[in-house]
């Protein structure tokens, strides 16, 4: 699957996949999910990245995938790369797995109900090891203790960059950014009643 990445990427994000290949591989050793999903969903997760807008719009316009169709409301049209990337995934590569495809979907906005599989495709993207900025670290550290509270810090890191820097935020990630602290707040509250 390597070479076939290869022919389609920039050998820039080729070197990124990999990476995030390698970690999203130790966290799925971890956590107890399939080695091998996580691999195919970071090997592919960025399979479109690299693709014009107008190819993605093109893309998600005549599809009749459900998930792609609703994340295609998007204001943020970068964040397209993702569901488009699960769709390239399946047609050209022949992913049929739902998990595999909804974290490649998933791997750039989040969303409220992320499985295992989904979370490490997320966090591995935005830790693998040639990332560099502030936060980061604050992220990794807590990888191989809480997913769930790692996801809630780059939820919101991701969101104070973008208000910052006055990007378009999709609502699939404020959704996610809500969903991620309520579950940190009723953690919480659960440790304060024991």
């Amino acid at each position: 699957m390597v070479d076939l990445v290869a022919g389609r990427v920039p050998k820039k994000r080729l070197k990124h996949m990999l990476r995030v290949e390698t970690l999203a591989v130790r966290l799925a050793r971890f956590w107890g999910v399939s080695e091998e999903k996580a691999s195919v969903a970071s090997l592919l997760h960025d399979i479109a990245r690299d693709e014009p807008e107008s190819f993605l719009l093109e893309l998600v316009k005549d599809t009749d995938d459900p998930l792609v169709r609703e994340m295609a409301e998007t204001f943020a049209p970068v964040v397209l790369h993702a569901p488009v990337g699960a769709l390239i995934a399946r047609r050209d590569f022949g992913v049929d797995d739902p998990e595999i495809l909804r974290a490649i979907a998933l791997h750039t906005t989040g969303a409220p109900h992320m499985d295992r599989l989904a979370m490490i495709v997320f966090l591995a993207d935005y830790c693998e090891s040639g990332r560099h900025f502030a936060g980061v670290e604050e992220v990794r550290s807590v990888l191989f203790s809480s997913l769930e509270t790692a996801m809630l810090r780059a939820l919101e890191q991701t969101l104070l960059y973008l208000r910052q820097n006055s990007r378009p935020i999709d609502r699939h990630t404020l959704d996610a950014m809500a969903a991620f602290a309520r579950l940190a707040a009723e953690d919480s509250q659960r440790l304060h009643q024991g």
